[in-house]
């Protein structure tokens, strides 16, 4: 769905009137991309991953504002490499000096600008956006309609939990609790 049919999608859910998309246009498109920003972040956590160079001390600068977090730095016969992140978020330190690494990272999706704009969620979590236009929409009104604003929240998560992040089910080893559970250091 783009995102001018996802705007219409959540007009019709709240029993408005199709013609009146303009009115609602730039708070729907909000509300759709705060719910896309729900999605991407907690629930798809697409990764992709990154050259890096480290420098002397060790250190190398991740690539753009988009990276939500670093999953695993490797070496380029593929090992694990220990990583920190640090405190400026914009970097990694590790103890490879001088060394080009790959990092597999958790990336953030830009929002939707454009009505034909489509969402790069699975094809049945779209809806999800319009069921939390509605929310939000409904949320700031009387007790009924935010009784009816719930209802939209919880199908919202539902669609949501149905969506399964990029790697999921992917550890490949096991040695230990630490090992499965923070794979910022495997070997």
């Amino acid at each position: 769905m783009t995102l001018a049919q996802i705007k219409l999608l959540a007009l019709r859910q709240l029993d408005e009137d199709p013609q009146d998309v303009s009115e609602y246009d730039d708070i729907f498109r909000a509300y759709a991309n705060m719910g896309y920003g729900i999605a991407v972040r907690e629930y798809l956590r697409p990764r992709e991953t990154y050259a890096i160079q480290t420098d002397g001390d060790g250190r190398a600068r991740m690539p753009g504002q988009e990276v939500a977090r670093v999953v695993a730095v490797t070496d380029e016969e593929g090992r694990g490499v220990r990583f920190e992140i640090e405190a400026d978020g914009e970097r990694i330190h590790t103890d490879e000096k001088e060394k080009r690494l790959s990092a597999v990272c958790e990336v953030l999706y830009a929002p939707m600008e454009e009505d034909t704009d489509e969402p790069r969620l699975p094809a049945d979590a779209h809806p999800a956006l319009a069921d939390y236009i509605c929310y939000r929409h409904l949320s700031s009104g009387n007790l009924a309609k935010q009784s009816r604003a719930q209802f939209f929240l919880n199908s919202f998560y539902q669609q949501m939990r149905a969506i399964r992040p990029q790697g999921m089910g992917s550890v490949t080893r096991k040695r230990n609790l630490y090992a499965v559970s923070d794979v910022r250091y495997v070997r």
